[in-house]
Order: structure tokens, then sequence, then C-alpha cells
């Protein structure tokens, strides 16, 4: 639905603005789901038929999974935009060109860091914190996904590729996503509860079902692609776009990154106050919140273009109503995960481990905290997001560094070498909270200086 075909009555605005809003809201939510899905099946088979240390292995190994995955928003993200811009500028040659040479830095640092990881692996383990037996369970992982790192780095950025490409193409990238989650279920049974694979079983599963999708959205961009195809000569006779493309997505690597650095001190921490039960702990409230965290982010994400086209076209009423909207979406859903956290912790615990033992005692009194962290999440991720939507990228990256790495880890330092223990799990809530005040303030600042826009109300 165009969003400039919305009703000029205010009823009829208020629901042309809703189906505009669930339009954008639907398909990106479905997308993010399928991301979430590989995680979610690996934890689940691994924790009920590898086991508790297997499961704290997977944890360790988190923090180097997010690099390829930087990688891929990084050049995705920056890739598309540039591409996006050639073709509306007919520079059609010129994106061509700018695709295969995206494409190829893909394949040469997927291939680089296949081998690092094969080769340095036992180096690895024990720098993300590995010790004693559970070194095993984590080389073993990295052993098998370290050959599928190229179909990681392609894995995100080739849909977004799809995306510039048409809607047509699109759909068939969330097709191909779906199809790779299929794969990972299936080859997951096979190869951990069929053939007793265990952590080496798992990293195969994972690795061939990227491999799945990212090759069928590259065979979709060779082959059925009409805009978006590669060029015959990448680097020659033109310019070199790929170093604009790392550029443009340069700050969405330091995002997607931020994750990597908040699991690994998290890891080393809970490690140290609880050993491994704590980290199969950690895992499992990770699992619980991811799939609320893609949720809020894609409510967000659907509100922001409304806001920009509303602002562009200085439409107050539907640019304060599209913002009203993503409030109301984005704190309803919050609230229910913070209930749904805090009542199914248990049943939610036991899906991951049957026997549930010392990780179910030490996340036991970690879930409640982390419930209550989503409501002044919530507020910050909508902040930020409307701040991204008005050109204000400074103040919605410092709430991101902020939430992200400056407070997070400072609170973390300051409660373990203060309090220890049971303390560390406060770390989130304070982090949120500050950081909310933070955004309050920069929200005014911000709208204030907007002319023609002041003041916007609170919802």
């Amino acid at each position: 639905m165009s969003l400039s075909n919305h009703c000029n009555t205010p009823q009829g605005a208020r629901t042309s603005l809703l189906k505009q809003f669930t339009s954008l809201a639907i398909p990106t939510i479905l997308s993010g789901w399928v991301y979430t899905i590989y995680t979610l099946i690996d934890g689940i088979f691994i924790g009920r038929y590898v086991g508790q240390q297997a499961l704290a292995a997977l944890n360790l190994v988190v923090p180097l999974l997010y690099i390829p995955y930087a990688v891929s928003v990084m050049v995705g993200v920056g890739g598309a935009t540039l591409i996006a811009r050639l073709l509306g500028e007919q520079r059609d040659a010129e994106a061509r060109r700018a695709f295969s040479q995206v494409l190829w830095v893909m394949l040469a640092s997927g291939i680089a860091m296949s081998a690092g990881v094969l080769v340095f692996k036992h180096e690895i383990a024990a720098a993300l914190g590995a010790r004693g037996a559970i070194t095993n369970d984590v080389v073993a992982y990295l052993s098998g996904w370290a050959w599928f790192i190229v179909f990681a780095n392609g894995l995100y950025a080739m849909e977004l590729f799809l995306r510039v490409e048409g809607a047509h193409a699109a759909r068939f990238g969330l097709y191909a996503m779906f199809l790779g989650a299929l794969a990972n279920v299936a080859l997951d049974y096979w190869l951990i509860v069929v053939r007793g694979m265990g952590m080496y079983g798992a990293s195969l599963a994972t690795g061939i079902s990227m491999m799945v999708s990212s090759s069928a959205m590259l065979a979709y961009h060779v082959w059925l692609a009409h805009k978006v195809v590669p060029a015959s000569r990448a680097f020659g006779g033109g310019s070199l776009h790929v170093w604009r493309a790392m550029y443009n997505g340069a700050s969405e690597f330091l995002g997607a990154i931020a994750p990597a650095v908040t699991v690994l001190a998290f890891n080393r921490v809970i490690l140290a106050n609880f050993g491994e039960p704590g980290l199969a702990a950690y895992a499992i409230l990770e699992y619980m919140t991811l799939g609320a965290t893609v949720t809020i982010v894609a409510l967000v994400q659907s509100m922001q273009p409304m806001i920009s086209f509303y602002r562009g076209a200085r439409d107050l009423r539907a640019l304060r109503e599209s913002f009203r909207l993503g409030v109301m979406a984005v704190m309803g859903f919050s609230m229910l995960v913070a209930v749904a956290m805090a009542t199914l912790a248990r049943p939610l615990t036991f899906a991951f481990l049957p026997a549930g033992g010392e990780a179910w005692s030490i996340l036991e009194h970690a879930v409640l905290w982390c419930a209550l962290a989503f409501l002044p999440a919530a507020g910050n991720l909508i902040v930020a997001g409307f701040l991204t939507a008005v050109e204000a990228p400074g103040p919605s990256a410092a709430i991101a560094m902020l939430r992200s790495w400056v407070l997070l880890l400072g609170t973390l330092w300051l409660l373990n070498a203060w309090l220890g223990g049971a303390a560390i799990w406060y770390t989130l809530l304070i982090t949120e909270m500050v950081t909310l005040a933070i955004s309050v303030w920069l929200y005014w600042r911000n709208v204030r200086n907007e002319r023609g826009l002041a003041p916007l109300p609170v919802p």
C-alpha cells in the first residue's frame, strides 16, 4: 500500500495508517523470525539431545557467530543502498559492477575467516573462554561451522539485494530463508538425534541450511533477476564501488557486532560466578528473548518509513499518528513479553533442558529481572528508531552505544566487582532504565530543534 494514499477523514486516516503499518510490519517480522529459527532450533536440539555442557559450549561460540553476520549486514545494507541509488540514476552497468564487487568481497572474506578458524580453532576456543572438557564441544562446533562461513557472510546481504530487485524477488528471498530453516530442522534431527554426531552435527546442520538459502538467492540473481545481476567484469572499466558500500554499512557493522562483545563479557563473568550451569542458563535466557527482540525491532523498523515519509510531506497529523501506532505496538508487545517470560520461564527452560537441574535454579532468579528490562528497552528502541527516521543519526547512535556498549559493560563490571553472584542479572534493567532517561532527553532536544514539527507530544 502506498504511503501517500491515506484518507482525509480522521477515522479514515487512522484506519489507512494502521493498514500501512500492518503491511510493513508483517513481512518484516516474518523475515526476522526466520533468522531466529536458525538459532532456536540448534539450541533446542543441542540442549535436549546433547546436554547442558554442549548448550554452554554453544553459548561460548555465539560471539564468533556474530562476526560473519556483521560482515553480511555491513556489505548488505551498504551495498543495497548504493546499488539502489545507481539504479535510480539509470547507471545499470555500474550497479551490476557494484553488486559483483560486493560478491567477491563476501567470498574472499569468507574464505579467509574459514581458514583462520580451521587453523586456530583451539586458540579461538581458549579465547572464547573454553576450559577443560567443554573445549572439545567448542572445537567440534568450530570444525564443522568453519567450512560454511562464506554462506553465513552472504545470508543477510543476499536477501537485502533481492529487496532492491523488487517485490517478487523479495518474496523469493523469504521463501529461500524458510527452505533453509526447514532444512535445518531436518538436518538437526538426522545428524544429532539419529546419527549422534553431537556438536559437530549441529554445526553441519546450520552450515548446510545456510548454504541452501544463500545458494538459492544467488541463483535467483544469476538466472532470474533483471536489475541486480552480476557483471562479467567486476573490477574492470569502472569505479571501485565496494569501498563505498562498506563505508555506507560501517555503522550497521558496529551495531551488529555489539552483541558479540556483550555476550563475550557476560560469558566470562557468568562462567566465573556460576560455571557451566550458568552458561547454560544464560543461553536459555538469550533464546527466550531473541524472538521477542527481533519482533520489537521489526515493529520499530515498520514505523520508520512512515515517519520519514510524512515528515517529508509535512503532514504532522499523519506523522504523529504513525508514531503513536508504533509506540502502541511496541509497548504493548513488550508488556506481553514481560508477562510471558515471568509466567512461562519454567516450561520454556525445560523445553531446552528436560532435566532442569542447576541451570533452572540460576535462571529462576534471573528471568524476572530480564523480563522487566524489556519495558524500558522498548522505549529506547522506539526513541532511537524515531531519531533515525527524522535523520538524527548521531543521537540514535548514542542511544545504541549506551545500551549495547558503554552503560551495559560498565554496569556489568561494577555489579560484578561490588556485589558479584546474582547481582549481575540486574545489569540489563539498570542499563535500560538509565539509557531511557537519556533517550527521553535526546528525544525532546531533537524534536524541539526540528522546525515545523515541534512540539511532538509524547504518546
